[in-house]
């Protein structure tokens, strides 16, 4: 427990508002609707029953569908709700709006975010797209660039397909699918100027958007440029506490944590929480030409940050590793940057009928340190192509086929970082990819709907990947839905795994997903959502047996969501909670029992517990917005996240393995995150805005901690108690 302390350096203020909520759930499908046939002016007359009906081109479909029969449980985040919450990256945003979504920090590389129970320490499970394109890095990480930017003004809104979408969006999109959809001429006029600046956990950005429309009236050219300064929050603010004492002589070196007491903050960390990589600005820049049926953009981004080594590191023998290779707060940090291009034209051959075609090139540069030695370092360069043909066969029968193709090349030297060099061991080489995909909406009648798709992709080391998915929709009135999902998703490894043995037999990743999901429409106020999935994952991970990435196990799970939103005319208010349960966790060799003791998903195969380790089985979220007049709006959010019992026991089997006796329970309480916030709009140019965020961590910090995956430390990091300012001017 912290006291409450009102002579701190980093003056603290303190400021209630109201308590409470927004998030638009399970109904962004209609915010959706507004991109369909019907003028938008229309769609606001219309009421959400009718919403609900209106034929929508959905992330989770090939084919254009109502709103109330997309085959999947789709999250879509609008401009209002990012400028709602006040969020300070996307880490932060989708851990607020998306239901059963989660945010772990990271020990050796990039915090994760994880879906539905299925979380890695490398963020290879999803993928993260920009206006439809596949954004991850493929060497030996995943999703990684733009998450952690403070940057968000370029976006109109994000749809995030809970669940697996290699069916439609290729291999790693196995636990979901989040696509940034950008502003562009179509749907911003004039010039817009945002600048923020954050106290405690300090930052400051400034982002400018303008869209200049050819002289005929049809397109035009959007601009958006974006540059910040990220300090983040020091020690004190943002403490990190271990749960056992550490050694008074750690025998090789003196360490500057030698001694100190277990659960008080680690003072001598010199990490400050969210702190940018090497300091640089993190910067975004976007511009997009639309004209008539042609859409062509260019892309920019660069960020990382730096990050505590692991614990194991730190605390030297008994508990960790001996030797005094590794010094514990010298800089450890992660960094990116990516440019993007992309052409994509659309034919209309007829009212029923039409033809998409792209040709795309991605340049993403990663490097990490740890304690200034470079560990990774490597540059890649995709070349994509994609074709996509729709047909409305008749009222019934409408049907999606397309081709992709996807050339890569890797273990590239980069001009953009000056360290970066051909460290990935392999010199260069180049792969490519080669995939057919389709789907088939089947209108049976006016209550039975049925989606078919198909995907296959044949990579240079693997043999043909499979991703099929079927759905079943039944609508028995106009405010009910049920949904019954099947899928099967795949992933492929690392492209370094996969140079590293070029064996064509390279066993992929593969989930077998199975969801039943409930939509009811109470009435123009009130809409609820519930669904229940079971998933069996042939699990990626490294293995000590094998030194590589290998299946490690089957992972078998189900769990439960439920949703629900209300709103009036004033106000909106939002719940979801998510339910995640491991059933059982098979490793695919026995022999990993004494060989893999670090395999992090459970402890489960050791004898310990029935939980996942890097997840809370419960999770709520609340969020809620109040108008109370036509200048003044306060909003709020609040995430609980309910405990972490499969924390505990890799925790006590690690103990065990180490020879010491754990006597530690912080670490495996709740965490909760409460934000606030405050918005003036003083006219129709300037908008004024105050954010609180984590207020309960005046109160203590320890509610604000998040745990650490992987390790058998159990330490944490809490988030600094802050606050920002934000004012947004409009031309």
């Amino acid at each position: 427990m912290y006291p409450i302390d009102f002579d701190v350096k980093k003056q603290r203020i303190r400021w209630g508002i109201g308590f409470c909520v927004i998030l638009i759930l399970f109904v962004g499908n209609a915010v959706n609707a507004t991109e369909s046939e019907a003028p938008i002016d229309e769609l606001l007359d219309l009421s959400l029953e009718e919403l609900m009906n209106v034929e929508v081109d959905s992330p989770a479909t090939l084919t254009k569908t109502k709103a109330r029969l997309v085959p999947a449980a789709v999250t879509t985040i609008t401009h209002e709700d990012i400028n709602t919450c006040g969020a300070r990256s996307l880490f932060e945003l989708l851990d607020i709006y998306v239901p059963n979504l989660q945010w772990w920090r990271n020990h050796w590389e990039a915090d994760n975010m994880g879906l539905r129970g299925i979380l890695s320490d490398r963020d290879d499970k999803y993928l993260m797209l920009v206006n439809g394109r596949v954004m991850n890095e493929r060497t030996h990480y995943g999703a990684l660039t733009e998450r952690d930017l403070v940057l968000l003004q370029d976006i109109h809104h994000i749809d995030i397909v809970r669940g697996p979408g290699s069916a439609l969006y290729g291999p790693g999109a196995v636990s979901m699918v989040i696509n940034i959809v950008t502003y562009n001429a179509e749907n911003f006029e004039g010039t817009e100027v945002t600048t923020r600046l954050g106290a405690v956990e300090e930052f400051y950005s400034a982002e400018l958007k303008h869209t200049q429309p050819f002289q005929d009236g049809i397109g035009g050219i959007f601009y958006y440029f974006g540059i910040g300064k990220y300090n983040g929050a020091d020690a004190y603010d943002a403490p990190q506490v271990f749960g056992f004492e550490f050694p008074t002589d750690s025998g090789d070196a003196t360490m500057p944590q030698d001694g100190w007491p277990k659960g008080e903050p680690l003072t001598v960390l010199s990490v400050n929480d969210g702190e940018t990589h090497r300091n640089l600005p993190p910067v975004k820049f976007h511009v997009e030409l639309n004209r008539e049926d042609w859409d062509i953009w260019a892309r920019y981004s660069r960020g990382g940050q730096q990050y505590v080594w692991p614990t194991g590191a730190l605390a030297r023998s008994p508990y960790g590793w001996t030797g005094s290779w590794i010094l514990p707060y010298e800089d450890s940090s992660w960094g990116y940057q990516q440019a993007t291009g992309f052409v994509g034209h659309t034919t209309t051959i007829s009212d029923r009928s039409q033809f998409n075609w792209s040709l795309s090139y991605d340049m993403l540069d990663f490097e990490r340190f740890v304690h200034s030695w470079l560990q990774n370092a490597h540059r890649e360069d995709k070349y994509m192509g994609k074709a996509l043909f729709n047909q409305e066969l008749n009222d019934q029968h409408k049907i999606a086929l397309g081709a992709e193709f996807l050339h890569g090349e890797y273990g590239i030297k980069s001009p953009g970082w000056p360290d970066v060099g051909e460290s990935t061991g392999y010199g260069r080489w180049s792969t490519n990819m080669y995939t057919v995909f389709g789907e088939h909406q089947y209108t049976i009648n006016d209550q039975w709907t049925t989606f078919l798709g198909l995907r296959m992709d044949d990579h240079t080391y693997t043999n043909s990947l499979w991703s099929p998915r079927a759905s079943l929709i039944y609508t028995p009135s106009k405010r009910d839905t049920y949904k019954l999902l099947w899928a099967k998703s795949v992933r492929a490894n690392y492209e370094e795994e996969l140079k590293k043995y070029s064996d064509p037999d390279s066993q992929p990743e593969k989930l077998d997903s199975v969801e039943l999901r409930y939509e009811h429409l109470h009435n123009d106020h009130l809409e609820m959502a519930a669904s229940v999935y079971y998933h069996d994952l042939e699990l990626l991970g490294w293995s000590n047996l094998a030194s590589s990435q290998i299946i490690v196990g089957t992972q078998k799970q189900w769990g439960l969501e439920l949703e629900a939103t209300y709103r009036t005319e004033c106000s909106l208010f939002a719940f979801s909670h998510g339910y995640t349960k491991l059933i059982d966790f098979e490793l695919s060799n026995p022999a990993m029992i004494s060989t893999d003791p670090l395999i992090q998903t459970s402890a489960q195969p050791y004898g310990y517990g029935d939980d996942l380790q890097r997840w809370a089985n419960h999770i709520t979220k609340l969020t809620a917005k109040h108008q109370i007049n036509d200048q003044w709006s306060i909003d709020s959010s609040l995430r609980i996240y309910w405990g972490f019992p499969g924390l505990k026991d890799y925790a006590e089997y690690y103990a065990t393995t180490q020879g010491y006796q754990l006597d530690w329970e912080r670490a495996y309480r709740g965490s909760y995150f409460l934000n606030c916030g405050l918005q003036y709009q003083a006219n129709d140019a300037l908008m004024i805005r105050m954010d609180g965020y984590n207020l309960l961590g005046m109160f203590d910090k320890d509610l604000n901690k998040r745990p650490y995956g992987g390790e058998g430390y159990t330490d944490y990091r809490s988030h600094a108690a802050a606050v920002a300012l934000a004012l947004e001017y409009k031309f």
